[in-house]
């Protein structure tokens, strides 16, 4: 499966069939033809690659640096949900043998092997986004946390010094590139900072040399005795690797290395940097962007207005949250204030990130919720990315929050950060609208059940009934148990499924909502889009509208599908939030507190 839809190697099987214990994504193992010595090009017969097992398991990520050892995550579930269940195993080449090395309490990723096949490493997080290193003895099976450098999405292990690692992750809405060694001492530190209220985001970098960072486990694990995290390099950037997360690729001696970078006005390159010296970490980019986005003009004129920067509120509850504000000063807003409101207010956006542990991050164009945002800034509006409790980047506390609580605080982050936007000026009164893409859109989708908080919503692939996700969705039986949602196995564990559930909230007067979902979605199946929008057409309490894009999985990539989908909404926000018209209410468009309750009319 890729983006939802199902990934065939040849033509569709006749039937497909499911058998519980058969592994699909298989280990498989052999040599590559040697190169011919005078000529220097190999041989063009194929590449004879034997099934390395093992037996029963299917694998998720693997490292292998040579010889019969490889580590793998692995799990009996054949369906992406058995990911959510993966372990850390050791895997002998010639025999297929897996030994567990971990079983993690969540989720684990980018798996890294040492070259002389003794330690080994990956990452342990929550929904397999980011997360805490671990470092492996596959000589005595000891694991070891670092608590120090949570956020991490990729590792290299050192190959010529066996107490040091080299790390990239998440900072914030940055990146970070991080030196580990254990067994060190060190004194002093600093603890992982967090964006400024409304400071321009950073476009430059930041080293540090010998600071060490601390970070609480979130899972109670001991840290690595002594660990010292040295941060090499930060900023408010992407530097995008494998999945569109923060990774490096490092020449043979480990002297140079490169990955893509991208930041707020400065389209994706690839980009190598030197990993010591007094260069070290100073990116060179070596592709040059698109002419029209390296002259500002053409297609991407458009982003050249859009500004972003860093903001931050307080939750009702006292936490504090961070994200991204886009907005572009000088283009008319599309929603003027009639009530002698501030002009320079305008209408607001919240756009919602999926996972819920991913994150926005200071990028060139957000592209998640079929790239609306920079859109919609460039347009007028005032656009909030907020990265509420679930989110990466703020450590494993913060992503950890929403367990057993989806729905709750991080929905509350969000509907302060319209109080707060709102309360500075910043934003019109009664005049946002809510738009989010999978975990994104169920929060939206929730806001719009619960409150009269948004004009209009837009959801997005999104799950709306999480007792059938439970068991339809192919990372049903994983996702849901991972944030203890619920238990499909249960009587109370299906009550409290439905309890959350977007299809059966309630306590708004009703919110425009468009529906926008893919025929082929496997990750949330069209059939969640289809319940959503008759449930809110039987309740006729706001206007509803579903659209269902043929061939299309959990996110858009048809070119045409995306340029439909990315105008529909466009023209349900113009239809709902900024034009002067009568609500769907039959009156006047009234402003709308956090609480549900209606402010005065405005003025027609």
């Amino acid at each position: 499966m890729n983006l939802g839809l199902p990934v065939r190697l040849g033509p569709d099987p006749r039937p497909v069939s499911y058998r519980p214990g058969t592994g699909w994504r298989r280990l498989l193992h052999g040599p590559l033809p040697v190169p011919d010595a005078p000529a220097g090009t190999a041989s063009r017969g194929p590449v004879a690659l034997r099934d390395a097992g093992p037996k029963g398991l299917t694998v998720w990520n693997v490292a292998w640096r040579g010889g019969r050892t490889a580590v793998a995550t692995v799990s009996e579930d054949p369906l992406p949900a058995g990911y959510y269940h993966a372990r850390l195993a050791r895997i002998d080449l010639a025999g297929g043998h897996p030994v567990t090395l971990h079983q993690p309490l969540g989720q684990l990723a980018a798996p890294a092997l040492s070259r002389d096949g003794h330690r080994a490493a990956a990452v342990e997080g929550i929904s397999i986004v980011a997360g805490r290193p671990l470092l492996v003895d596959l000589a005595d099976g000891r694991v070891t946390p670092v608590a120090e450098a949570e956020d991490t999405t990729w590792i290299h292990l050192d190959p010529h010094d066996p107490g040091r690692l080299l790390a990239a992750g998440l900072r914030g809405t940055g990146s970070r590139v991080t030196d580990i060694r254990t067994g060190g001492g060190g004194e002093g530190g600093t603890a992982p900072g967090a964006p400024a209220k409304e400071a321009p985001a950073e476009t430059g970098t930041r080293t540090a040399t010998g600071t060490r960072t601390t970070a609480a486990t979130g899972t109670g694990a001991p840290a690595a005795p002594g660990a010292v995290v040295t941060t090499l390099h930060e900023e408010q950037a992407v530097l995008t690797g494998a999945g569109a997360q923060p990774a490096l690729s490092l020449s043979a001696d480990g002297r140079t290395a490169a990955t893509v970078r991208e930041a707020p006005g400065a389209p994706p390159q690839a980009v190598v940097a030197p990993t010591s010296g007094p260069d070290a970490w100073s990116w060179r980019p070596v592709t040059a962007p698109a002419p029209a986005a390296a002259h500002r003009d053409g297609g991407h004129a458009d982003l050249a207005r859009v500004r972003t920067r860093q903001t931050g509120w307080t939750a009702t509850d006292g936490t504090p949250v961070h994200g991204l504000l886009l907005d572009a000063p000088g283009t008319p807003a599309p929603a003027r204030p009639a009530d002698g409101t501030d002009p320079g207010a305008r209408p607001l956006a919240v756009v919602l990130h999926g996972g819920p542990s991913w994150q926005w991050s200071a990028g060139y164009a957000p592209a998640d919720v079929l790239g609306l945002a920079p859109a919609l800034a460039a347009a007028g509006w005032l656009v909030l990315l907020p990265n509420p409790r679930g989110s990466s980047g703020y450590g494993l506390e913060h992503a950890r929050a929403v367990v057993g609580a989806c729905g709750d605080g991080d929905l509350d982050d969000i509907l302060s950060g319209v109080a707060h936007l709102v309360g500075s000026g910043a934003a019109l009164p009664g005049r946002a609208a809510v738009l989010g893409h999978s975990y994104g859109g169920f929060l939206a989708a929730l806001a719009a059940a619960r409150t009269d908080a948004f004009r209009a919503a837009v959801v997005v692939s999104a799950p709306a009934d999480w007792l059938s996700f439970a068991h339809t969705s192919v990372i049903g039986g994983g996702y849901e148990q991972t944030y203890a949602i619920g238990d499909a196995r249960t009587p109370e564990g299906r009550t409290a499924l439905l309890e959350r559930s977007p299809l059966f909230a309630a306590g708004g007067t009703g919110t425009p909502t468009l529906v926008l979902h893919g025929e082929y979605d496997r990750v949330t199946p069209a059939g969640q889009a289809h319940e959503l929008y008759r449930a809110l057409a039987r309740r006729a309490a706001a206007p509803v509208e579903l659209h269902v894009y043929p061939a299309e999985g959990h996110e858009f990539t048809d070119p045409a599908h995306l340029l439909d989908a990315a105008t529909r909404a466009g023209e349900w926000l113009a239809r709902h939030v900024t034009h002067e018209a009568a609500d769907h209410h039959g009156t006047t468009p009234r402003p709308r507190t956090q609480d549900g309750a209606s402010g005065p009319k405005e003025a027609p």
